[in-house]
């Protein structure tokens, strides 16, 4: 969609393939960020990014841990919000790309892709 941003993620060192995953995802499908993993728990080091509109996923969302520095949880979270408002210039935005040592936050450090929850 024009003046949309799409958010990449790779979470491997290598090609992604079947098995390894990076995907591209509209910002506007972010149905919300927090601190920890996918029950909540406390998942010290990581934030949480689930988004929708995925079909085959019983679901129908996906969602993304992101590893950040310790105790730099809010600085990730808001270089994070930072990349996904802002001004589209093409509209793609990478926020972890583990392969090419690229991400939208010095303070994240990789980033793990379920593209089924």
């Amino acid at each position: 969609m024009k003046g949309e941003n799409y958010l990449y993620f790779n979470d491997v060192a290598g090609e992604p393939d079947g098995a390894n995953k990076a995907f591209l995802i509209p910002a506007s499908s972010i149905l919300g960020i927090n601190i920890g993993n996918a029950t909540g728990e406390d998942a010290p080091g990581h934030i949480y990014l689930r988004c929708k509109g995925f079909t085959g996923a019983t679901s129908g969302s996906a969602a993304v841990l992101i590893a950040v520095k310790t105790g730099k949880h809010r600085e990730a979270m808001d270089d994070l919000v930072a990349a996904i408002n802002s001004n589209p210039g093409d509209g793609f935005v990478v926020i972890a790309d583990v392969q090419n040592k690229e991400f939208v936050s010095p303070h994240i450090v990789g980033c793990a892709v379920d593209s089924a929850v």
